[in-house]
C-alpha cells in the first residue's frame, strides 16, 4: 500500500529521522499561514524516478481545505512546476489554472491566488513551498512572495542537513495534514481533528469517483484510513451472500482476520452488527467482544474500535472496522464525518462490484466465442493471448482462429469487427465461422476474404470488420497472405531480422461488394515467427511500440514469454483502453523429419526451357528415392505439361512441390499467370512447343487436378495414386 515507500505519516509510527523531518515541514506550513495570512500551505517532495511533486504536508484553515497533491513538473500551469522549472517564486490564479485543469474545481471552494517557492540548495533539489490565499484584489504583495522566499529557504538549509544524515526525502502517499488559525482562516476555525478528517474525507470522495474496479475502491479507502486517519489497524469486510468477506486489511492480527473471513452475517460480531443495525458502533479499550484484534506487542486495553456500516442506499455492503488510541477520543466526535465516509465508500463499492461483475461476465462469454485450444500440427508452434477493454463491459469484436486444414497445412486469422458491444460480438461469431468454412474447402487467404466479405455484406449490418489471413505449408514453408484493412503481422526471422511485410490492406469487409483481395506469396525459413494482431494492442496510434516488440522478441524461443510481453503494455497500461487486444503467434518450425523425407521443391527460372527437361530428370530421381520408379512415366508426362505451360504462358517462375502420402503423390506448379489453366482438345498454333496438348493429358490421366488462384498467379495440381503393391507393402 505504502507507493513511495515511506511508512505512514502518524507521528507515533515514524521513525525518529522521519519524524523530525516532518516536524520542520509542518513548522514552514504553519509560518506560512500564520505569518503571511494565507489560507492554506502545502511542501511538495520530489517523488523519486518519476515527473512528480507530491503533498508531503499540509496545513489547513477553515476557507483552505483544497489542493491538489500530484504536481506533474511538465505542466506549467501550476505554480509549483514553474518554480521548479525557474529556481525562484512563481504565481497563478486558480481561475487560470481551472482553465486548463477543470476537475481541479472540486478543490477549490473559492478563487485563490497561489505562490510556489522552490526549495533547492546547492547540491539538492528537495520540492516547493506553496502558499494558497483568498483574492483581496490585485497581484500578491512582493512583500509576501519574498517572505515566502526566506521560508522556503530557512526550511531547505533543514533539509539538507538532515538528508546529510541519510534521512529520507520520499514523500509520503497521502500527506499529513495540520490544522492552523491564522489571518487567512476566515469565519470559524475547525477544531485540530475535525480538517485533516474533512481533508481527507474530502479528497478519498473525489479519488472514488473515478475508481473501476471494487479493489481500487478498497486500497483507496485503506490508504486514506490509516496514513490519513492515522488508524494502527483497519479492515474492510464486504457481505458476499450470507457471509462477510475480508476485502483489506493492515495492522491487525493474523488469527482475528481468518475468523472474520467468511463469518456468517447471521453470526454476533461487531462487523455483523453494524452491517444488520446499519449504524456506527463505539467498542471501549476493554470490551470483551474486540479483545485479540491487535497483534503483540499491541496492546487492546490502549485502543477502541469504530465499526462503520459501508452504506449504498437502504442497505449496508460492508463494513469498515478501525482501531483507534485512547489519545485520539476526539474522533468519536465527528459522526458526521465518519457517517459521511462509511456512505461514500459503501456507494462506491456497490457501483464497481456492479461494474467487476458485468465485465467478468462480458470477458467469460467473450472468450468462449474464441476457440479454446488451439492445434499444434507438426512444425507448427503457436499461442495466443486475449485481453479485455480496461474500460467498459460490453462485448468486443475481436477475434483469432488457427485452422488446421487437410495435409497438415493451417491457415492464420485475426480480425475485428467495428465496435465494442453485443452487436460486435454476434457479428463477430458468424464471421469467424465463416472465414473456418471458407477456409477449410481449400480456399486461399484472397477467396477467403472475397466469400467472408460477401457474407459481411449478406448480413445487412451497419458494421465493417478488418481482417488477416495467411495461408502456409509447414512441409515447404511456403506462405500466403492478404489482408482487409488490418495490419499485417510482425515478422522475426531466425537470425533476428525483422523485415516488414508489406501487404496491400485492402478494402475492410463489408463495405464494398465487388472488393477483390491481393495476395502476397512468401517463402518462411524454419524459426520465423509470425505476430498478428489487432489495433487494440496498438493502440490509437496504430503501431506497436518498437521498444516494446525489441524486448518482447528478445527471446524468441520461449513463446509463452513473448506473448506475455506484448500484451502486458496492454493490460498495465495506466489509463482505460477503449479497446480489447487480440495476439496470435505463430512460429515456423520447419518441415518434420518425415516431411523432409516425403516433400521435394524445385524453382525455375522464367523462361527456362530446359528446366522442364530438369525437372522430369529430378522427379525420377525422387520417384527412385522413394521406391517408386514404376509410376515415373505418368508422373513425368504430367509434369511436363505443367511445367511447360507455366514457362510459356505464365512468363515467371515456377515453383514445383512434389508431396509423397501414404496413398498417392501430389504435384503442385505454382506460376504468376493470373489466368486459370484450361483443357485444349484441339491445339492452338502457339501450343505447338512441348507440352502444346494443354492439360487433357492431365484431366485424362491424374486421378485428382485442379487450378485455383494463387498470389498474383495461379497454382496447377495433380494427384496419382499409388501403385497397387506399393500401397499393400505401405
Amino acid at each position: 500500500m505504502e507507493r513511495y515507500g515511506l511508512v505512514p505519516p502518524g507521528s507515533k509510527r515514524l521513525p525518529p529521522a522521519t519524524r523530525d523531518r516532518e516536524q520542520l515541514l509542518v513548522s514552514a506550513v504553519e509560518s506560512v499561514v500564520g505569518e503571511l495570512g494565507a489560507s492554506a500551505a502545502t511542501v511538495y517532495l520530489k517523488v523519486p524516478d518519476t515527473p512528480d511533486l507530491h503533498a508531503a504536508v499540509v496545513a489547513v484553515t477553515a476557507t483552505g481545505v483544497g489542493a491538489p497533491e500530484r504536481i506533474p513538473l511538465d505542466d506549467s500551469n501550476y505554480p509549483s512546476s514553474r518554480a521548479w522549472q525557474s529556481g525562484r517564486v512563481e504565481t497563478a490564479h486558480s481561475v487560470d489554472i481551472m482553465t486548463s485543469h477543470p476537475d481541479l474545481a472540486a478543490y477549490a471552494y473559492f478563487p485563490l491566488q497561489a505562490a510556489a517557492a522552490p526549495l533547492f540548495s546547492p547540491t539538492r533539489r528537495f520540492g516547493t513551498l506553496s502558499a494558497f490565499w483568498l483574492p483581496v484584489g490585485g497581484e500578491i504583495a512582493e512583500s509576501k512572495r519574498e517572505r515566502l522566499a526566506v521560508v522556503a529557504s530557512s526550511l531547505t538549509r533543514d533539509l539538507d542537513r538532515l538528508a546529510d544524515h541519510g534521512t529520507s526525502m520520499v514523500p509520503p502517499l497521502v500527506p499529513h495534514v495540520v490544522t492552523v488559525e491564522g489571518e487567512g482562516a476566515g469565519a470559524e476555525s475547525m477544531t485540530s481533528s475535525t480538517a485533516p478528517l474533512i481533508y481527507h474525507l474530502h479528497k478519498l470522495a473525489t479519488l472514488l469517483a473515478t475508481a473501476v474496479h471494487s479493489r481500487d475502491v478498497v486500497q483507496m479507502s485503506m490508504q486514506r484510513v490509516m496514513d490519513g486517519f492515522q488508524a494502527p489497524a483497519a479492515v474492510v469486510s464486504l457481505v458476499d451472500g450470507d457471509r462477510l468477506r475480508v476485502a483489506c486489511s493492515s495492522g491487525c492480527a493474523r488469527e482475528f482476520i481468518r475468523t472474520l473471513n467468511g463469518s456468517l452475517l447471521a453470526q454476533r460480531r461487531p462487523e455483523t452488527d453494524a452491517v444488520d443495525r446499519q449504524r456506527l458502533i463505539l467498542y471501549g479499550p476493554r470490551d470483551t467482544q474486540t479483545a485479540g484484534r491487535l497483534p503483540e506487542p499491541l496492546s487492546d486495553q490502549g485502543c477502541f474500535w469504530l465499526v462503520l456500516p459501508l452504506l449504498a442506499g437502504r442497505r449496508a455492503v460492508g463494513a469498515l472496522s478501525m482501531a483507534f488510541g485512547v489519545e485520539r477520543r476526539d474522533v468519536v466526535a465527528e459522526q458526521g464525518t465518519l457517517t459521511a465516509l462509511a456512505t461514500a465508500v459503501g456507494q462506491a463499492v456497490e457501483r464497481t462490484k456492479m461494474h467487476d461483475f458485468q465485465h467478468a461476465l462480458a470477458d467469460d462469454l467473450q472468450h468462449a466465442l474464441l476457440p479454446p485450444v488451439l492445434p499444434q500440427p507438426a512444425g507448427v508452434v503457436s499461442t495466443s493471448r486475449y485481453t479485455s477493454a480496461t474500460s467498459g463491459i460490453e462485448l468486443g469484436g475481436d477475434w483469432y482462429d488457427l485452422i488446421k486444414l487437410p495435409e497438415g497445412r493451417v491457415m492464420m486469422v485475426i480480425g475485428d469487427v467495428q465496435g465494442h458491444n453485443t452487436a460486435a460480438a454476434v457479428v463477430m461469431g458468424e464471421l469467424r465461422s465463416g472465414v473456418r468454412a471458407y477456409a477449410t474447402e481449400g480456399h486461399d487467404p484472397g477467396v477467403v476474404l472475397a466469400r467472408a466479405n460477401q457474407l459481411m455484406i449478406g448480413l445487412e449490418t451497419d458494421l465493417f470488420a478488418t481482417c488477416c489471413c495467411a495461408w502456409l505449408d509447414p512441409d515447404t514453408g511456403r506462405a500466403q497472405m492478404a489482408t482487409a484493412g488490418h495490419p499485417p503481422p510482425l515478422m522475426r526471422t531466425a537470425d533476428g531480422r525483422m523485415p516488414p511485410v508489406s501487404l496491400d490492406a485492402g478494402m475492410p469487409l463489408g463495405i464494398d461488394p465487388e472488393a477483390t483481395f491481393e495476395v502476397m506469396d512468401l517463402q518462411l525459413e524454419p524459426g520465423t515467427l509470425l505476430a498478428f494482431y489487432t489495433d487494440g494492442l496498438a493502440g490509437l496510434g496504430g503501431d506497436i511500440n518498437p521498444k516494446v516488440v525489441s524486448a518482447a522478441f528478445d527471446d524468441p524461443g520461449n513463446l509463452e514469454s513473448v506473448g506475455d510481453r506484448l500484451i502486458r503494455g496492454f493490460s498495465e497500461s495506466p489509463r482505460p483502453c477503449p479497446d480489447d487486444a487480440a495476439l496470435l503467434l505463430v512460429v515456423y518450425e520447419g518441415p518434420s523429419a518425415e516431411a523432409q523425407h516425403n516433400v521435394r521443391q524445385l524453382r525455375i527460372h522464367r523462361r527456362d526451357l530446359h528446366g522442364a527437361q530438369r525437372t522430369r530428370r529430378l522427379l525420377r530421381e525422387w520417384l527412385a528415392g522413394w521406391e517408386l520408379s514404376a509410376m515415373a512415366d505418368d508422373e513425368e508426362l504430367l509434369v511436363s505439361e505443367v511445367v511447360t505451360n507455366g514457362l510459356v504462358h505464365g512468363d515467371s517462375d515456377v515453383y514445383v512441390y512434389v508431396h509423397k502420402y501414404p496413398e498417392r503423390i501430389r504435384v503442385e506448379v505454382r506460376d504468376s499467370d493470373p489466368h486459370l489453366a484450361k483443357t485444349v482438345t484441339v491445339p492452338r498454333d502457339e501450343d505447338q512447343a512441348e507440352g502444346g496438348r494443354g492439360l487433357v493429358i492431365v484431366s485424362a490421366l491424374a486421378s485428382a487436378w485442379g487450378n485455383s488462384p494463387s498470389g498474383r498467379g495461379k497454382t496447377v495440381w495433380f494427384e496419382l495414386p499409388m501403385p497397387d503393391t506399393h500401397a499393400a507393402d505401405a
